[in-house]
């Protein structure tokens, strides 16, 4: 062999060998090629003295190609009894790669895609600020359990298996019920609404995006919080009238509250429209019609009740007129409090 070619064969082993120990060194997200888990979300709170909130719902993740490719789908029921009555159903489809996350905008039909700039492995970034403190068993899996001033996490192979919250007497846990290691995915499993696409590259429209992803996403926002959180000292079980929880409230509750100011006067107007349509109403058809015009609105407040009229006369209008005007007066007393309201526990008081 020439001097040449040998050299050449050299600096070709010595290429190979180095995309080898490159390839070793790359730094992934998880310690598993691929998967799928389903999740349960539960969360509770009283929010005021007269307002309690509920959190339901599930989260789908599915990844590959290590977890640089990962997938999360979920859908979350919020919702608030007592003074103030909320319903609000949370959508939530999100991509990420290695350089870049894409959220679909539901409301508006587009995805936003946005740069990431932080590519750490999910234990080292999941695992910050939290010390480790034994382990457990998560459906079937062993994982490590961390724990900070307000979080505690379960973590399989960079995988949380189990996360849960409880922050100044606001409690969140996200379960894994269903895992499955090792499958086949492909392009598809992955894909996202064909919608156009919208992307950030500028720092101010990045932190504009996220603030939206947090805003209109209360499980979201009360993640991030919750993380922020578990390297501070405000952790602790405090009474109601404390200022650093209301503070905390005002402040995770602030999507609630901004979609209560919005929806009570439109409420207000609706039944009035609603009242004066009954009263000309002949007949069922008729009266269905003038209760069909609040059915959207009504489940943005609380569960639609089955309130279809089967039979119309005399006494079923009154009836119904007189629960109408209960509910018209009960909000009219109410609605110029409502809009000197600044936050959740103002409006909350508003409402009681």
């Amino acid at each position: 062999m020439s001097i040449c070619k040998y050299s050449k064969a050299i600096l070709f082993s010595f290429f190979i060998i180095f995309t080898h120990l490159y390839a070793d060194d790359k730094i992934h997200k998880y310690d598993i090629e691929s998967g799928i888990i389903f999740y349960t979300i539960t969360g509770n709170a009283q929010l005021t003295k007269e307002t309690n909130l509920s959190i339901e719902g599930s989260l789908k993740l599915r990844f590959k190609e290590w977890g640089d490719v990962k997938l999360e789908e979920e859908h979350v029921v919020v919702s608030t009894t007592g003074a103030i009555k909320h319903r609000q159903e949370i959508k939530r489809l999100e991509k990420e790669t290695n350089n870049k996350i894409i959220t679909v905008d539901y409301k508006n039909g587009q995805l936003l895609e946005r740069k990431k700039n932080d590519i750490v492995s999910s234990t080292l970034h999941e695992t910050e600020g939290l010390s480790q403190k034994g382990k457990d068993t998560i459906s079937g899996y062993p994982c490590e359990t961390w724990i900070g001033k307000s979080i505690e996490k379960c973590i399989y192979k960079g995988i949380v298996l189990k996360q849960e919250s409880h922050i100044l007497g606001v409690y969140y846990v996200k379960l894994a019920t269903q895992i499955v290691f090792d499958i086949n995915t492909s392009e598809k499993d992955c894909a996202m609404p064909e919608y156009p696409m919208h992307k950030f590259g500028l720092i101010k429209d990045n932190i504009k995006v996220k603030n939206k992803v947090k805003t209109d996403n209360f499980c979201k926002m009360f993640e991030e919080v919750s993380i922020d959180f578990k390297e501070k000292n405000h952790f602790s079980k405090v009474n109601l009238a404390d200022k650093e929880r209301q503070k905390f409230i005002n402040h995770i509750a602030k999507d609630i509250f901004k979609r209560q100011k919005e929806r009570l006067p439109k409420l207000l107007n609706l039944l009035k429209e609603e009242r004066i349509c009954l009263q000309k109403a002949e007949n069922a058809l008729e009266a269905n019609q003038c209760l069909e015009s609040l059915s959207e609105l009504k489940i943005q407040f609380d569960k639609v009740e089955d309130d279809y009229i089967m039979l119309w006369d005399d006494k079923k209008k009154e009836a119904l007129l007189d629960k109408i005007e209960d509910k018209l007066i009960y909000i009219q007393s109410r609605i110029a409090c409502v809009n000197r309201a600044k936050n959740i526990t103002d409006l909350s008081a508003c409402m009681k």
